[in-house]
This record gives C-alpha cells, structure tokens and sequence, in this order.
C-alpha cells in the first residue's frame, strides 16, 4: 500500500490589518487545513514587507545592466539560478503548492496592489510560464488555486445588472490570465460579502461555510492523491 505524500496548501495573504475579516479567514484556512493533514506555508504580505515592485533588484546577476527587460531577465535567472533570495523564497513556495489560496479584500474591482505585485514578480517567465508553456501546459498543472475575498458591497452589487458588474467578469484576469493561464485548475472562489458591515452572527455563518468547504476540498484531494 502506497501511503500519500502529505499534501501543501499556500496562502497568500493580502490585508494591511491584523484584525481584519480577511485574517480571520486566513486562520480558518489555517486550522482546516492543518486539521486534515495539509503542510500549510503564508505569505502575510504586508507584515512580510513584500515589496510588489519588479525591478533590477529581483535578479542577482542580470544578463544586461544597461536596459531592464523583465521577462528576458526573469528567464536568464530561472536558468541559472540567479534570482533574488526574497523573490525565489516565494517561486518555491508557490512550486511546493499543491494548492494556492489568495486571501484578499475586492479593492477597486480588483486584487490589492500588493498581491497584484506578488504576481507580477512571482510569476517568472521561463519558471511559472513561457517558451509556449501555458493553459494545459502550464508549468502549474496539477495545482488548485482559488479566491478567498471579502467585499465592501452585498452580493446583489456584484450581479448582473447590479451597480458593479458580475463578480465572474471582475474576476476574469484573475481565474483565466493568472491561475489557467500558468495550468492551475480556478476553483470558485469563497466569498464573505460586505464581510465589513456584517453582523457577527453572519461572519460566524462565513468562517463556518469556508471551514467546511476547505475541510471537503482537503478530503477529496486526500481520497485522490
């Protein structure tokens, strides 16, 4: 008998307050998570002090000094073990990943600039993605990712017809350009709607509804390993 290899879950966090909904999902993450058995990595960005900036500084030794091109300098450090120990700390974490969970607030219709700075550096061309290798040939195929958010407005906002548009649309760049577009399979995400204004009897319903939808994601992941 065969005996599964533990299975790793990271969370990326993305809030600038400790005491926040989004954290509290973060620890329900957490605790479900390691409940099933799941090696657990987070990276707090804010308390990490990430910096969401590319730039020369993400790569220790640059194929040209005089002009900055990201992506070819990304895919000369992928091949020669040259990027910088912050940025390569996170590339592995997200390679170890069997599952990526973003746990974030909805600002501006989008992901925080922080998080989206975590892509922008962490998905290095020639390691993430590239040289023809996307969608089903993702370098990221096999792995799960999925959206953990909190929102300012109520569910009927983020439908069709309602003062924000449908949260699919919103979240497209996210599911299709960032998690299938590197081969991870784009979970529906879990959302706590005006998670802000909410009382704490519905915060305790959101913690409880992802607790249990994370407790069955890490049962069936564990049956099919």
């Amino acid at each position: 008998m065969t005996i599964p290899s533990p299975r790793t879950a990271l969370l990326v966090y993305a809030h600038p307050e400790p005491t926040s909904f989004a954290a509290a999902l973060r620890e329900r993450a957490e605790h479900e998570l390691t409940r099933a058995g799941w090696t657990v990595e987070v990276s707090d960005l804010y308390a990490d002090g990430f910096n969401p900036v590319a730039g020369p500084g993400d790569f220790t030794a640059p194929s040209d000094p005089r002009r900055l091109h990201v992506q070819r300098e990304q895919s000369h450090a992928a091949s020669r073990g040259t990027l910088a120990p912050d940025l390569l700390r996170e590339v592995e974490r997200l390679e170890r990943a069997d599952l990526l969970v973003f746990l974030t607030p909805l600002w501006w219709f989008g992901l925080p600039a922080i998080l989206k700075g975590w892509v922008d550096r962490v998905f290095v061309f020639g390691r993430v993605y590239g040289n023809g290798l996307t969608f089903e040939t993702g370098p990221l195929r096999g792995k799960q990712a999925m959206l953990a958010l909190t929102t300012g407005g109520p569910e009927s906002s983020y439908s069709e017809g309602g003062a924000h548009g449908e949260l699919d649309v919103l979240l497209h760049s996210v599911h299709h350009g960032m998690f299938r577009f590197t081969g991870m399979d784009a979970l529906d995400p879990f959302v706590a709607w005006g998670a802000g204004w909410a009382d704490d009897a519905t915060r305790t319903a959101y913690l409880d509804a992802f607790g249990k939808r994370l407790a069955a994601l890490a049962s069936t992941d564990s049956e099919a390993a």
